[in-house]
């Protein structure tokens, strides 16, 4: 399997999208690390959340962005899924 360049976000939510399917590994033992990688983790210990439930961006280190960004180029589904701005949940 060859992994070609990483794809970064574009919008909030491929942004966000990367933290939820991180924040999924983790929670459900998918993802582990080494002693080693303990520095990039304490960007992750680090996030906030805004009163609305979002990411607060100003929060976000480079450690847990590339973290983000690789789950999502690691994970099954290779791309960002489309948003539909439009559709009614």
């Amino acid at each position: 399997m060859s992994i070609g360049i990483m794809k970064t976000p574009k919008t909030r939510e491929e942004f966000e999208y990367g933290f939820h399917l991180l924040s999924d590994s983790l929670n459900n033992n998918k993802m582990q690390f080494s002693p080693q990688a303990m520095p990039g983790i304490e960007g992750l210990k680090k996030l906030r959340y805004l009163p609305n439930g979002r990411i607060d961006f100003l929060s976000v280190d480079e450690s847990a962005r590339l973290m983000a960004n690789t789950q999502v180029t690691m994970s099954n589904n290779i791309d960002f899924p489309t948003f539909n701005r439009d559709a009614d949940d």
